[in-house]
């Protein structure tokens, strides 16, 4: 399928990102399915065995040692797994399961680093003044998908990322807006399974949906922030999807 591949507005962007998630749902769910559902699943019994046993505070210990071992050791491999297999399906290139875990595998070490100097950036900026921490989330949003796709890393990323959001902040942060609203409407509805186990996985499969649904987001604008200032040739994207740096900066 051919999908719209253009500057979008933020209505247009939600409407490709919901026909991505839908049209490669196997593929995509695939990836939440072996990494983020389950470590999330396990985190929650684990939890929820520690705080019906009566040891609450082991619970809530063990949750947060989790989800910090998970975001620094194996939210980057996802990320990017997910990133270089939405990018692919979106400029119509085929992959696989295996082929975007190997790209992401490939890439770990640099977004890795990346995500560790955008947070650091982001946190200095709220240290200082706060406000400049807000501006700096909104600046680097994108430095992930330009380590991804684009073959950089590091300040490099973060600087074409910056140059990326120019005059789009405005719009990231509408979709930003309906995307978690959508998400919180679906982590509401899993809450609300009566049964404790069922509930908890309910809840990790929500959550692998839902950062499915921004990362699919979060693509496609990517995409249109390219269209809007650079006024690339699509087909150039195209054929330049599935290299080694899958979309190269056009001068």
């Amino acid at each position: 399928m051919k999908y719209q591949i253009k500057q979008l507005g933020v209505g247009g962007i939600l409407d490709q990102s919901i026909n991505l998630l839908r049209n490669h749902f196997g593929l995509l769910f695939g990836i939440v399915a072996t990494t983020i559902i389950p470590v999330q699943a396990i985190l929650g019994l684990v939890q929820y065995s520690l705080i019906v046993g009566g040891d609450p505070q082991s619970g809530v210990l063990v949750a947060a040692l989790g989800n910090i071992a998970f975001g620094l050791i194996m939210a980057p491999l996802v990320n990017a797994a997910m990133i270089h297999a939405i990018a692919s399906v979106y400029l119509s290139r085929s992959t696989t399961l295996v082929e975007c875990f190997g790209h992401a595998t490939g890439r770990y070490l640099a977004l890795l680093g990346t995500t560790i100097l955008m947070g650091l950036a982001i946190m200095g900026g709220f240290i200082l003044l706060i406000i400049p921490g807000f501006l700096f989330s909104f600046w680097f949003i994108l430095a992930q998908h330009v380590t991804v796709l684009e073959g950089t890393a590091g300040r490099a990323a973060l600087g074409r990322s910056k140059a990326l959001m120019k005059g789009n902040i405005d719009a990231v942060f509408r979709l930003l807006l309906v995307v978690g609203l959508v998400n919180f409407g679906m982590g509401i509805g899993a809450g609300m399974i009566p049964q404790p186990h069922a509930r908890i996985v309910a809840i990790a499969v929500a959550q692998g949906i839902g950062t499915l649904l921004a990362t699919c987001a979060l693509v496609v604008f990517y995409f249109s922030c390219r269209c809007k200032l650079e006024n690339f040739d699509l087909q150039v994207l195209a054929d330049a999807v599935g290299a080694g740096a899958d979309v190269q900066p056009v001068d």
